[in-house]
């Protein structure tokens, strides 16, 4: 996958309040799987074949490099096309502004952008900023070429996830990450106050038994930084990649990333008449704002 040159100022990384960068994942179970240890909307799960498995951020180079994508304006945030449909799936942190409004939204995929049309998202993750409500689904004018997941109905009881989201390289082609949230070292030979930053696909691989997964709360080991807002947990399926969460959070020691759960994206696609909203006219301006989270 080719690597995407995108925007950001580096003073903007630190802006993110504490309380939500330590927010724990809260998963809402429909009240008859209360005490299970997944959350079971349809089937069963499908093995996959053991493999060796990354925890540290690492550059991807497998099928799920090909399919995220960046979302543009409002911050640097990553998304997941959706196979078969013109949706987008991303965090709802990375389409409201700070005032709770819907901005605009482009995706950018092989140096072409493509302008959303509509967002569904709950505006009440503004006043209650935490992974359960962190969803959103860009409504594109026409389907992205390329690759695509779909969205799963059950988080796995077993086998192998893997955690992926767009980040940053320095000059020389490695990561460009701290050791903590708000430390964010500039690239190699940088000036200015805005830099062009390259990005590429970046993602830990776990096995399912090392996830924290309780009734309440999911985390990954991993701590990918701000530009992976958006991105995905996914498994392998017989029919392909499945995205099982959505990127919300990460941890100040970059410890864990939080993952929205897959009840919070059906209930956006369950519903479109409820959480359904126009996307403004897309303001190149507006696409360079600094507002990024994680």
């Amino acid at each position: 996958m080719s690597a995407t040159a995108v925007q950001v100022h580096p003073r903007s990384w630190g802006r993110v309040p504490a309380a939500l960068i330590a927010t724990a994942l809260i998963v809402v179970l429909p009240p008859s799987r209360v005490g299970a240890k997944f959350v079971d909307l349809r089937g069963p799960a499908v093995p996959v074949r053991p493999s060796p498995h990354l925890t540290g951020p690492h550059i991807l180079s497998d099928d799920i490099a090909g399919v995220i994508v960046r979302v543009r304006g409002g911050g640097n945030c990553t998304g997941t096309p959706i196979t078969g449909t013109r949706f987008v799936v991303t965090a709802a942190h990375c389409v409201l502004d700070p005032d709770g409004l819907v901005g605009a939204r482009s995706v950018l995929r092989d140096g072409v952008a493509h302008r959303a049309v509509s967002v569904l998202v709950d505006p009440a993750y503004h006043d209650s900023p935490s992974p359960r409500l962190d969803a959103a689904v860009l409504v594109m004018k026409e389907a992205i070429p390329g690759p695509s997941a779909t969205v799963g109905h059950r988080f796995p009881l077993d086998g192998q996830a893997t955690l992926a989201g767009l980040q940053p390289l320095d000059t020389d082609g490695s990561l460009l990450r701290g050791t903590r949230y708000d430390n964010r070292p500039r690239p190699k030979g940088a000036g200015g106050s805005v830099i062009d930053i390259r990005s590429t696909a970046v993602g830990c691989l776990h096995l399912v038994s090392e996830l924290e997964i309780t009734d309440v709360r999911v985390s990954v080991p991993c701590g990918l930084i701000p530009g992976a807002s958006g991105g995905g947990l996914f498994v392998q399926e017989q029919a392909g990649l499945s995205l099982v969460g959505i990127i919300s959070t990460v941890a100040p020691d970059l410890a864990y990333n939080g993952v929205v759960p897959l009840a919070s994206v059906h209930e956006l696609l369950d519903n479109p008449s409820r959480y359904t909203y126009e996307m403004p006219t897309f303001d190149l301006a507006r696409s360079r704002s600094n507002v990024v989270r994680a």
